[in-house]
């Protein structure tokens, strides 16, 4: 199997930072967050803390890797391009039949900083492949599609289940009526490239913000009323619970098999690890405000599973139906996204894709449609995820990144002398303890929820 970046006629124009980091918020800014208050609630109070953090921070940290690892196999190829035209690779001394003219191409392309510029979008697939070898390539994958088309498949089922009991139609009529709209109406955005979804992702980030500052406000209000929970009453810690928290927020904090997609458009690629941080940062401070209102305002057991529900019967009807069909934008925005992203990768995994006619709109249609089959027959969302699981979540978001970054620079270390000096997006954690670190918490996570 031989991958291939996604160059070409697949290249898409630039974005700003504030539009890449509109497309990574509403990544990270799924349904995981409104189930956290009633999963942080019974853990308790300490475990939330700690969890959210922890969590948040590990994951900042496997993200630096990936962008990183980015860089470096745009570095790989150009080094591989130089060395396949003849010249010594970072030593054109060596050469003597290399020209004046040749030696300065060597050092302009390959010993000056523009060597780990951004400039081809290397998907997690091939990047595997590149540095892991097939045996990683083929994990890889194996988790990416487990992932990504079980994703697809909660969020279809999750959009018309929810505007079913929105309706509250008949289940045999309306479910599949919601559906089939549902995937009308966002599925033409699964065939552009992330910037052609720009206007639904502000639409989106509007209506997002706009529910949860809603949300917040509806519950302090609350308090201040003086509908709150005793602190005698408040669970600080239960450890059952907090073993479900952690796979839960793993699930909260997961984007970065989209990473590759949303750095390649950035116009100006030395905000990339400011857009990363300053959205990771946000999406915590949001998790963190509305659980812990929620928690301070409602006992465990009167907070709902989705935290949304908890407004339904508000009394103020307008504001109930809103936060009630508020997951349908938040899981109509990421499916467009979440589709691309595995498109990009099938197209990376096959690299005949490049010479058959209309293949982008080919390989979207079959990272499009089994989930879609899938929702038709089987419309328990606990049974999807049950299926997805957060073991492939672990694998794309610690395992891979961490691997990745490990093997790459251990290639930099044989073939590019004092790599650290140029490398312009080299993550701010560079030993290898945080390497280790980031596979070991992968391995705690992964046995709390096995035992």
């Amino acid at each position: 199997m031989s991958g291939k970046s996604i160059e070409g006629p697949y290249a898409s124009p630039s974005y700003s930072a504030t539009v890449g980091a509109i497309f990574l918020f509403n990544l990270l800014v799924g349904v995981g967050i409104l189930a956290l208050p009633s999963a942080i609630a019974k853990a308790g109070i300490i475990a939330g803390i700690l969890c959210l953090v922890t969590v948040s921070f590990m994951a900042f940290v496997s993200a630096t890797f990936m962008i990183e690892v980015l860089a470096t196999a745009n570095a790989w190829r150009r080094t591989k391009s130089v060395t396949r035209k003849g010249y010594v690779k970072g030593c054109p001394a060596q050469n003597e039949s290399v020209g004046e003219t040749s030696q300065i191409k060597v050092k302009t392309d390959v010993l000056s900083p523009p060597l780990f510029e951004i400039e081809e979008k290397f998907e997690m697939g091939y990047m595997s492949e590149l540095f892991l070898g097939s045996a990683g390539s083929t994990f890889f994958y194996a988790v990416l599609c487990l992932y990504l088309y079980g994703d697809l498949a909660i969020y279809a089922v999750s959009v018309a289940t929810t505007l079913e009991k929105a309706v509250g139609a008949s289940h045999q009529i309306s479910y599949y009526s919601f559906l089939w709209g549902f995937i009308m109406f966002i599925g033409p955005f699964c065939f552009f490239n992330f910037q052609k979804t720009t206007y639904l992702q502000f639409f989106t980030m509007v209506m997002r913000n706009s529910a949860m500052v809603l949300m917040i406000v509806l519950t302090v209000f609350d308090i201040a009323n003086g509908h709150k929970v005793p602190t005698d009453q408040l669970i600080l810690w239960d450890t059952a619970k907090a073993k479900e928290l952690l796979g839960m927020a793993v699930f909260t904090f997961m984007c970065h098999h989209s990473i590759p997609s949303i750095i390649l458009p950035l116009a100006d690629k030395r905000k990339t690890l400011q857009v990363v941080l300053v959205d990771y940062v946000i999406v915590l401070l949001y998790c963190s405000t509305i659980v812990f209102s929620a928690v301070l305002n409602k006992p465990a057991s009167a907070i709902c599973q989705l935290y949304t529900l908890n407004f339904s019967e508000h009394s103020v009807a307008v504001l109930a139906k809103f936060l009630s069909v508020y997951p349908v934008f938040t899981l109509s925005s990421n499916f467009p996204l979440i589709c691309i992203t595995l498109r990009n990768n099938l197209m990376a995994l096959f690299p005949i894709s490049k010479k058959l006619f209309c293949s982008q709109q080919m390989f979207t249609l079959i990272a499009l449609m089994p989930p879609v089959v899938i929702a038709v027959f089987v419309h328990d969302v606990g049974q999807l995820v049950a299926l997805t699981g957060s073991f492939a979540g672990l694998a794309i978001m610690f395992v891979t990144p961490g691997l990745l970054v490990l093997y790459s620079r251990n290639k930099l270390d044989k073939s590019v002398p004092h790599w650290q000096q140029m490398h312009h997006h080299k993550s701010p954690f560079q030993h290898k303890a945080w390497v280790y670190l980031t596979l070991t918490f992968a391995a705690f996570v992964l046995m709390t929820r096995i035992f």
